[in-house]
């Protein structure tokens, strides 16, 4: 569920008090919630168990509901084509298709980003190993228009509205390796041009570069890193 809380602070202690709850598909598994960074009202919630992303928005009286259903970050026949591609006719030899599809039918979502302009949604699959990238549609007139900002993906591409009363819908633009095993943290650049990849089952971080106007990445290097289960991007002068 997503619980809607008010504040109620004193001076010595601040309290939060449920007021209201948006129910998640059954089974699902929310794991991450982010706002829109342009359409404040706007988010998006990574749903682990079914490896879906999930739009939703705030509402005038603080309460959520959903933007339509759930949209899958997996291709349609995952994971029955990639078995039927590691096939070698031997029987006694477990595919890595065959071994993903041991947990949970091969759906395993991590994290879901937006890129700092609100116009893309950026969304980890495990086992897949692919990154899938989204277009964030708004039919309002306070919705992110136009591509992502040029080539740095760095402008704010909004006006802070509240994402209006139109309809807020997810286009698949490209989905990619992560060129690496377990991806379970993303982390984009402030300037929206770098996007990284934290794999914890070969050790290392990926970094993407996004390019163009069109929210789409591409891989640009890899640091060795043991376990890698976050990775986060920190001013230098707030180090030390």
């Amino acid at each position: 569920t997503t619980t809607t809380t008010t504040s109620s602070s004193s001076s010595t202690t601040l309290q939060c008090i449920e007021k209201r709850r948006l129910a998640a598909p059954p089974g699902s598994g929310p794991r991450s919630l982010m706002f829109n960074p342009a359409i404040r009202n706007i988010a998006i919630v990574s749903l682990e168990m079914t490896a879906q992303v999930w739009l939703i928005q705030r509402l005038k009286d603080g309460s959520f509901e959903g933007c339509g259903d759930p949209i899958s970050i997996l291709p349609e026949r995952w994971p029955d084509d990639d078995e039927e591609e590691e096939d070698d006719g031997d029987d006694d030899e477990e595919s890595p298709a065959k071994e993903n599809k041991q947990f949970n039918g091969g759906r395993w979502a991590s994290d879901a980003v937006w890129s700092p302009d609100g116009k893309y949604v950026y969304a980890a699959a495990r086992l897949h190993n692919s990154i899938s990238v989204f277009r964030y549609v708004a039919s309002s007139s306070k919705s992110v228009e136009g591509g992502s900002g040029g080539g740095d993906g760095g402008d704010d591409g909004g006006d802070g509205g509240d994402g209006g009363e139109g309809r807020h819908s997810l286009e698949l633009v490209q989905r990619v390796p992560t060129e690496g095993l377990t991806p379970r943290c993303l982390c984009m650049s402030e300037c929206g041009r770098i996007l990284l990849v934290a794999h914890q089952h070969s050790h290392d971080v990926s970094s993407f570069r996004r390019e163009g106007g069109d929210g789409t990445i591409v891989f640009a290097d890899r640091l060795e890193v043991s376990n890698a289960a976050c990775v986060k991007l920190v001013r230098p002068e707030l180090i030390g």
